[in-house]
């Protein structure tokens, strides 16, 4: 008798140390790849200065500094000049229209770009988060098998022996100690349950966004230069900097910002909700951008 329940205590614990597993994982597949590939700008597209320094009296008297602030960043300060000119006839009116409205067009289109790269990435936080969630609930389901069949163990062996034996006997007591102690180790187990994923993201969207002051050779020059001027809000505040204040508040206020501003790390479900959250707040205020489009785009049928 004693043998045989000696294989059944020693069958539940390496159950539930088969239960514990390896805590870090790599991720099954390549975290970036295809998201930002695709999306590379030359340098020599950064020509915002010298079309700034191009704003004329009469650019300045017709439109307000959002409108201005586009014409910057999509290089159209001249166009936008020449098109104010009154004494210009119809047909070369509408060349310069055409080309403004190409501008608009090649602006939008690089916009939703780097938006689907970012939402690439920010479902592919999800995802892993969820994979690592589902293999947590798999582990917590065979701990809890591993503490029902100890429980099971214990309560029968124990009414064996009383049965078979009506004399003194220890081994009541000794099971009940080692399923007792073996069911405390589950339950902690359980409360200590944990499982990493370790993700590379060499080119990190949220660093280069939060601390870079150049503009990564993957983000739109224009879309650049218009999340981080200062002059198309009436409070002079950016949209990056309107971003940094929510993420600093709500997001990087915890563990984990090594991982999240570095090219890789561990990450937790929780840690990979985070990352996701922030990117979709990064796409959700890039988004604002084609607001202000369309509003440019109005402005400019104003005046044909």
């Amino acid at each position: 008798m004693s043998k045989v329940l000696g294989r059944l205590f020693l069958l539940t614990l390496l159950l539930n140390f088969s239960c514990i597993g390896k805590k870090v994982i790599t991720s099954p597949t390549a975290f970036q790849g295809e998201c930002l590939q695709g999306l590379d700008f030359e340098r020599s597209e950064d020509g915002f200065l010298a079309d700034s320094l191009k704003v004329g009296e009469r650019l300045k008297e017709n439109f307000d500094e959002k409108i201005i602030d586009l014409a910057i960043a999509m290089n159209a300060v001249p166009e936008m000049e020449s098109y104010l000119d009154e004494d210009l006839d119809r047909l070369d009116k509408l060349e310069l229209k055409t080309r403004i409205f190409g501008k608009i067009m090649k602006m939008d289109i690089e916009l939703h770009s780097l938006m689907s790269a970012i939402d690439c990435e920010e479902e592919k936080a999800e995802q892993i988060a969820s994979f690592l969630e589902k293999e947590l609930r798999k582990k917590e389901r065979n701990l809890t098998v591993a503490a029902i069949i100890t429980g099971a163990v214990v309560g029968v062996g124990t009414g064996l022996i009383l049965a078979a034996d009506n004399s003194r006997s220890d081994w009541p007591e000794y099971i009940g100690i080692a399923g007792g102690l073996t069911e405390v180790f589950l339950g902690i187990s359980i409360l200590r349950l944990d499982r990493r994923v370790s993700i590379n993201h060499p080119k990190n969207i949220l660093r280069d966004v939060y601390l870079s002051e150049m503009r990564p050779a993957y983000f739109p020059p224009a879309t650049w230069y218009y999340f981080n001027s200062k002059n198309n809000s009436k409070e002079g505040v950016s949209l990056k900097d309107q971003l940094l204040e929510r993420w600093e508040t709500y997001n990087m206020n915890g563990d984990g910002m090594t991982a999240l501003l570095s090219d890789g790390g561990e990450y937790s479900p929780e840690l990979l909700k985070n990352r996701s959250e922030m990117l979709d707040q990064l796409e959700s205020q890039i988004a604002l951008i084609s607001k202000d489009l369309l509003y440019f785009l109005n402005q400019i049928e104003r005046f044909y």
